[in-house]
């Protein structure tokens, strides 16, 4: 039986929305680990495979990831791994903050990395969060939506590729 932990940050629910999804779509025993609502986290090493997720404010992944990673950084690249994370841009855009979000070491030993898109809940963001979010969506033409199908496919690359070591 494969064992996966999902840990994610998730400060106005969309990464927590994807997070669940995954937890839905992946077989076997799934743990998820919200690091902005739990003081510890579960011992890593009981898990063949780990998801690490985050959403992008202000060009950059949450202090909350960027620390667990480089705090595990040796344990993370030697499990089974998919990096994911939020954010409005699409195409380019989202891809250069992909790249940006998570330490190079970490990042090229994932099996998987994939953006998930965005959404927002105004009524959880603050009156700067929502002017900024605001204007740089009208300045830039933003199109802000999740991306199902990129979620559905990260967990068929996980799936294939510990098929394939099976």
């Amino acid at each position: 039986m494969h064992n996966t932990l999902i840990v994610f940050a998730s400060n106005h629910g969309t990464v927590e929305r994807c997070a669940r999804e995954l937890f839905r779509l992946i077989d076997g025993k799934v743990d998820l680990c919200n690091l902005n609502q739990r003081e510890s986290i579960p011992d890593l090493n009981s898990y063949d495979t780990l998801i690490v997720g985050g959403s992008i404010h202000y060009g950059k992944i949450q202090g909350v990831i960027d620390g667990f990673c480089k705090n595990n950084k040796e344990l993370l690249t030697g499990k089974r791994l998919g990096l994911f994370i939020n954010c409005l841009y699409s195409g380019e855009k989202a891809q250069q903050q992909l790249e940006k979000a998570y330490p190079e070491s970490i990042a090229r030993h994932a099996l998987v990395r994939d953006y998930f898109g965005g959404e927002l809940d105004e009524k959880k963001m603050s009156f700067w969060e929502r002017f900024i979010t605001r204007q740089i969506i009208r300045s830039e033409g933003l199109e802000v939506m999740l991306y199902k199908d990129k979620i559905e496919r990260f967990v068929e690359h996980l799936t294939t590729d510990r098929d394939e070591e099976a």
